[in-house]
């Protein structure tokens, strides 16, 4: 089934646990325990969960521009029991390939830049996914928590991952993987970064969004804890080891 807002699934899993887990080298930390409590917990995960384990999240996001829905159709596939929760705002992707194609599958498509409800003049896709009247997903996460500020177009795809969380009702939200620092690589060696400096320039607006998705989960009760005790989350939000 195709939607493109978060309303069929806000308060879908409410009071369960969720884990928000990243790609970086942290995972490793968790993996057995994610594992051991898989049937128990809501997982959410992005980009090449897949190739790296054998986890299917419940929950795949993905807000990347440089791995287009049409290249990963196969991988999306795969994972019939796996809603995918995917960026078309930036996705090159045409709307008439995603109806015909992903019609069969779990499929939510999210807005992350078209704030207001205004077209921009950067999107790699000449904003040909843009929808009219559709709410980012920043802007459903503010108006589902009443918080007065909303996290901005996201420089990792983590923030939507744990905005998602929220929306989903979960109680508890674990972050673990999220490091911050392309330096210390990805989870079990994977592969180098395209870039191990990526991240440096956007770090302070990082913190800023993970802080304003932290102020908004403690407006309706819920609690974000991350579990890296090395990531640079840690200077924002709850930290401990599981």
């Amino acid at each position: 089934m195709i939607q493109y807002n978060f309303e069929q699934v806000k308060n879908k899993h409410k009071d369960k646990v969720a884990f928000v887990c990243g790609l970086g080298p942290s995972f490793s930390e968790n993996i057995d325990y994610v594992k051991t409590k898989r049937n128990d917990i809501i997982l959410v995960s992005c980009n090449d969960i897949d190739l790296l384990t054998d986890l299917q999240p419940d929950y795949w996001v993905w807000a990347n521009s440089h791995a287009p829905a049409h290249m990963i159709y196969d991988r999306y596939k795969k994972l019939q029991n796996t809603t995918i929760v995917h960026s078309d705002s930036v996705d090159v992707t045409p709307r008439w390939w995603i109806e015909q194609k992903l019609k069969n599958l779990n499929y939510i498509g999210y807005d992350q830049r078209h704030f207001n409800n205004q077209k921009c003049n950067n999107c790699p896709n000449s904003c040909d996914n843009f929808i009219e009247g559709r709410l980012t997903i920043q802007e459903e996460l503010q108006k589902f928590t009443g918080n007065n500020e909303k996290y901005s177009s996201g420089d990792t795809v983590a923030v939507h991952m744990l905005a998602l969380s929220i929306l989903l009702g979960c109680k508890k939200i674990y972050v673990t993987g999220v490091d911050l620092d392309y330096k210390k690589g990805y989870f079990n060696s994977y592969r180098a970064p395209v870039s191990v400096t990526e991240f440096d320039p956007y770090i302070d607006n990082m913190l800023n969004d993970f802080r304003i998705i932290n102020d908004s989960a403690k407006k309706i009760g819920v609690e974000i804890i991350n579990t890296s005790l090395d990531s640079r989350l840690s200077e924002i939000l709850k930290t401990e080891k599981i």
